[in-house]
């Protein structure tokens, strides 16, 4: 199937996608994240301005990007009222945040014809190119990893900073086994069969060797949950019914696994490190509950020379978003994932007739990682923090599109069962027609 056009905008795409997710991360020289910004702000600015002006582009294009520099702008200004550090520099530490314009970017290309299978193939084919060049400079390294078999090695002070590389890649690596693990039986053919077995042992191998618990765990409830109650629109209302009891066993429960767990990793250099910078967080969140400390930067004045060496909001989840972003994040955050939880799992139903085995493979590993995602939110925020926010960014794109052929559709009947005599004009152009 040829390229969709345009094919700079595919290319670019990708590039973004790969930059987000950490491509040669392990070659700071490169500035492969730098140049993956400047080419979101070209390919967003590009496609916005040849897209039709109408109400759709307004709450579709406009508002996200301008909410983006709202959000990034506020939360700059509270950090540097409060610590009296320039304004400027703590702008620009968040430009990262600017991944987030993917979601208008998939948008805007569906308006333009892109469906769901050439999304697919950007993404997944973003995420083997991701993973192969870690791969590459892994081998590459006189003290490999995967060559030496040195598995859970990211609590060994020698190749500490190296484990560390690979597991920015965790998210990568997560994706990749649960996208290629569930199409090797439904591969058109022995060779495509191998093929995705090779990278999804490959990917669990990246996996074993950090080892990364929390993202584990989740990824296991996750699979245990859909399996079990939301594999069907029928279990998940058993789910609902179910739901109060899991949580009052939980609950009571809860004291009983801390335990376990402080007797496990009590002496574990990280887990230290987590309460640690939980407890400064606790304290900093209490006396600005609202809307936070705002957003440093390490240019001009860091959350590390404030509170400590060891001190990331990353490394404590959910508290670390409230410390940050206050209860105003927190609940933006909460309210964020419960939306992408339900919509992408109500999309994922849909497509069982709809689309084909591909399609709904990704669909499902998008869903997958989301609530992986989700589940680990407490301990490791990704949505905010790494390589969860492009895959937020993206499934969010994705569901703006799907609104979109929806309410086009919609238009569409209601025009033709509209009387002959009174013709109403059809809101907003059909899908694939909008192209300017």
């Amino acid at each position: 199937m040829p390229l969709r056009k345009p094919v700079a905008a595919q290319l670019l795409l990708a590039f973004v996608i790969m930059a987000a997710l950490g491509f040669l991360s392990t070659s700071p020289g490169l500035h492969i994240t730098d140049l993956g910004e400047v080419c979101t702000l070209l390919l967003y600015s590009g496609l916005a301005m040849s897209t039709k002006i109408n109400s759709r582009w307004v709450l579709y294009v406009f508002l996200p990007a301008f909410l983006l520099v709202v959000f990034i702008v506020f939360y700059a200004y509270i950090f540097s009222a409060r610590e009296h550090s320039p304004l400027m520099f703590s702008i620009l530490a968040q430009r990262y945040y600017l991944y987030v314009l993917i979601g208008p970017i998939v948008y805007m290309l569906y308006a333009r014809g892109w469906r769901l299978v050439d999304f697919r193939r950007v993404f997944v084919s973003a995420v083997f190119l991701t993973l192969m060049a870690r791969v590459g400079s892994d081998i590459a390294s006189p003290h490999s990893l995967l060559l030496s078999g040195s598995f859970g090695t990211l609590r060994l002070n020698t190749v500490y900073e190296q484990a560390y590389l690979i597991r920015r890649l965790d998210m990568t690596s997560l994706f990749s086994a649960f996208y290629f693990a569930r199409g090797i039986f439904s591969s058109r053919n022995l060779f495509w069969a191998g093929f995705r077995l090779t990278i999804t042992v490959l990917s669990v191998v990246l996996l074993a060797i950090t080892v990364p618990r929390t993202l584990l765990a989740a990824a296991i409830i996750a699979l245990v949950l859909y399996m079990v109650f939301l594999a069907r629109p029928v279990r998940a209302k058993l789910l609902v019914i179910l739901l109060p009891l899991y949580v009052v066993i939980l609950w009571i429960s809860l004291p009983q696994a801390g335990e376990m767990f402080v007797h496990t990793f009590g002496h574990d250099p990280s887990y230290t490190a987590r309460i640690e910078t939980s407890l400064k967080a606790w304290q900093a969140f209490s006396q600005h509950p609202l809307f936070g400390f705002g957003n440093d930067s390490v240019r001009a004045v860091s959350f590390q020379e404030l509170f400590g060496a060891h001190f990331f909001p990353s490394d404590v989840g959910l508290l670390g978003v409230a410390f940050q972003y206050g209860l105003v994040g927190a609940i933006l955050y909460l309210f964020f994932s419960a939306w992408l939880f339900v919509n992408l799992l109500r999309i994922l139903w849909a497509s069982s007739t709809r689309v084909n085995v591909e399609e709904r493979t990704f669909l499902w590993t998008l869903f997958m990682v989301s609530s992986l995602i989700i589940i680990a939110s407490p301990v490791q925020a990704k949505f905010v923090y790494g390589d969860g926010l492009p895959i937020a960014a993206f499934a969010w794109g994705l569901l703006m599109s799907h609104k979109h052929g929806l309410s086009t559709w919609r238009s569409k009947l209601a025009a033709a069962k509209a009387p002959p005599r009174s013709p109403q004009p059809v809101v907003g152009a059909a899908v694939g027609e909008e192209r300017h």
